[in-house]
């Protein structure tokens, strides 16, 4: 099985494998979407229809799955593709506005009974859930306009504005983002059962549990994050953003975990250092938190560390990367095995993201453009030199900053294996000088 929420996390067979990443996006929209959009957020193997799979859909997972499907098709440019599995997008996105699902009552905002990757539910708006609604909205119209679903692409900008007014007005707290936890009526069975009724609070208690609240969540612009991965933007105020994320390195970085007291799993410990999943700087940690909040997760670690670059923050960035390798050292743990609910997990897949921050990479198949505006520590000296892949040819980039407009040649790529169509190719350097050539066919 795979596991939408967590695959949300891993770049790195999309972008070094992406036929096979292009594979599991038929499969989330073709088997394990029902007709009414509810998607199964495991798929069971051997492959068979998600109606196998009796359980909650997952918000994080599905809404990531739109954004997924965005980013293959900007990887590959294959419209057809697109459109084949278009109806089905369609209908996840619709199932978000269903009666008693996430966004009800259609203004952007994730209110709902919302299961997510801490196998656990958040109840009320969110920004972890949020974003990736937010970004799914936001490549859902897109994704519409290509496949001439005019109305829709309309009435996906048209929530997708008003859910990112309502975000940031009503969940900012000055410093980063919170959740409002919320239990409505409509809170009842996602699944469509009309008998199923049971409050999420239980006797005695006046909310219910694992949720966060006022705590600083690591994951709170997850899907801040994949927008910038998939070319898409920003959803939530750029300033904000960024003030975010220094919190986030601010509150959850420990340079030490001496006397860090983790009553789940252990994956950092000691004289470790690691980025803690939740903290309550301001006070307010719930009696019973999310089961994960005080644990160490590498996959989290590299999506924050590669948010940080995009925002600017290369020095916090890296810090977090140098912290995951040196607790894989060979010696603490394998090198290979970033282990969390599993050996070799997916999420630590997230890694990839890093080099794409750094790199600034931009690749899009449909607009035949390949950009890259790395980050002051990725130059050596004036020259810039990186990996890249497009999926069908691999190789290096090399540019030279020469102070001048860039038109003199400083630019070249060498495909080591694999086919690049006629592609605008440019690099922007940190000063702003810009180089770029038609390269490939």
């Amino acid at each position: 099985m795979d596991c939408t929420h967590v695959w949300n996390y891993e770049q790195s067979l999309a972008h070094l494998y992406p036929a096979l990443e292009r594979s599991m996006r038929g499969t989330d929209f073709q088997v394990n979407t029902r007709p009414t959009g509810r998607m199964s957020f495991r798929t069971l193997l051997p492959v068979v229809s998600g109606e196998l799979w009796d359980y909650k859909p997952a918000a994080d997972g599905q809404m990531g799955c739109v954004l997924k499907l965005f980013r293959e098709w900007r990887l590959c440019g294959d419209t057809a593709w697109l459109r084949a599995i278009w109806p089905q997008a369609r209908r996840a996105i619709e199932w978000a506005w269903a009666p008693r699902s996430w966004d009800a009552d259609r203004d952007g905002m994730m209110e709902g009974e919302q299961h997510n990757t801490y196998d656990i539910e958040f109840f009320g708006p969110n920004t972890m859930c949020g974003t990736l609604y937010l970004g799914a909205l936001k490549a859902a119209a897109l994704m519409a306009d290509a496949a001439d679903d005019t109305a829709f692409a309309e009435q996906c900008r048209q929530v997708y504005e008003s859910g990112r007014a309502a975000y940031d007005a009503q969940l900012w707290n000055g410093e980063y983002y919170d959740q409002r936890i919320e239990v409505r009526e409509a809170h009842a069975d996602p699944m469509g059962r009309e008998d199923w009724h049971p409050s999420p609070i239980k006797p005695g208690e006046t909310q219910p549990r694992y949720q966060y609240g006022p705590g600083c969540l690591s994951d709170q612009l997850l899907g801040q994050w994949f927008c910038h991965v998939a070319g898409l933007g920003y959803v939530l105020p750029e300033e904000r953003v960024k003030q975010t994320m220094q919190a986030i390195v601010r509150h959850n970085w420990r340079a030490d975990l001496s006397n860090h007291e983790s009553c789940q799993r252990t994956y950092a410990l000691n004289d470790e250092a690691g980025l803690l999943l939740c903290s309550w700087p301001r006070g307010g940690r719930p009696a019973y938190p999310f089961p994960y909040a005080d644990e160490v997760w590498t996959g989290i670690e590299y999506q924050v560390a590669a948010h940080c670059v995009y925002e600017g923050l290369v020095a916090e960035g890296v810090r977090i990367v140098e912290g995951v390798r040196a607790r894989h050292d060979g010696e603490r743990r394998n090198p290979w095995d970033e282990f969390e609910c599993g050996h070799h997990y997916a999420r630590a897949m997230a890694s990839w993201s890093v080099l794409l921050a750094l790199s600034g990479y931009r690749y899009s198949a449909i607009d035949g453009t390949l950009a890259f505006a790395p980050a002051p520590e990725a130059m050596g000296g004036d020259t810039f030199r990186c990996f890249f892949s497009t999926g069908d040819a691999w190789g290096t980039v090399t540019a030279i900053c020469n102070g001048k407009d860039g038109t003199d040649g400083t630019l070249s790529l060498d495909i080591i294996e694999g086919t690049l169509p006629r592609t605008h190719v440019s690099v922007t350097f940190p000063d702003g000088v810009r180089t770029e050539r038609e390269l490939g066919g």
